[in-house]
């Protein structure tokens, strides 16, 4: 296990494990843009709440006589700005999806079956390991995965890559590992018993 952790703007912040594949940074500029915007809204919204709290308390000398019939450019504001800062994180995040989709064609394959307490994968070569992936830096691997009895969910947190395998069908998921290490394989599911 790597115990090596990336860090953003301040070095006493650590946010995330250092990622070691090509999609970490995709996913890590993602979830940071989420978190300071989702933190951004919720400080905006608080400081307001405050705000009003002090300003129309019972008592104070703030004037209520005459309150605005229409503010409905206030409110269109406040309900398009959001939908618009929104809709580019979805865009923003479905197109790093769709990357993360496609495989490049010279991608090393390996088949991945999941069955209750183990993943077993098998390299083209015929070489198996049972909860152990060892794959070459630089090359991009397609993991082909289906699963024996279960719901599983296959992820490796280092790579930022984690995918739901169901009975009966196959997904695949791909990446390329840039930092030789050992890093963690998981089934993030539980299996059940």
């Amino acid at each position: 296990m790597s115990d090596t952790t990336a860090t953003f703007a301040d070095p006493g912040l650590r946010l995330f494990t250092a990622g070691a594949s090509s999609v970490a940074p995709h996913t890590d500029r993602l979830f940071t843009a989420m978190l300071l915007l989702c933190g951004g809204m919720a400080l905006l919204l608080a400081f307001l709440v405050v705000w009003m709290c002090v300003r129309y308390r019972r008592g104070s000398s703030a004037d209520r006589t005459d309150p605005p019939s229409d503010a409905s450019g206030l409110e269109v504001a406040w309900t398009i700005a959001p939908l618009l800062l929104f809709l580019g994180i979805f865009a923003w995040a479905a197109r790093d999806y769709l990357v993360e989709r496609r495989a490049p064609a010279n991608a090393l394959q390996i088949d991945v079956v999941g069955k209750q307490w183990m993943w077993k994968l098998q390299h083209p070569g015929g070489q198996r390991e049972i909860n152990q992936l060892h794959v070459p830096v630089g090359r991009p691997v397609r993991l082909t995965m289906s699963s024996q009895d279960v719901i599983h969910s296959f992820g490796v947190p280092a790579f930022r890559i984690k995918q739901d395998v169901l009975p009966g069908s196959y997904t695949t998921q791909w990446f390329t590992a840039t930092k030789a290490g050992t890093y963690d394989l998981f089934c993030q599911e539980y299996c059940g018993t």
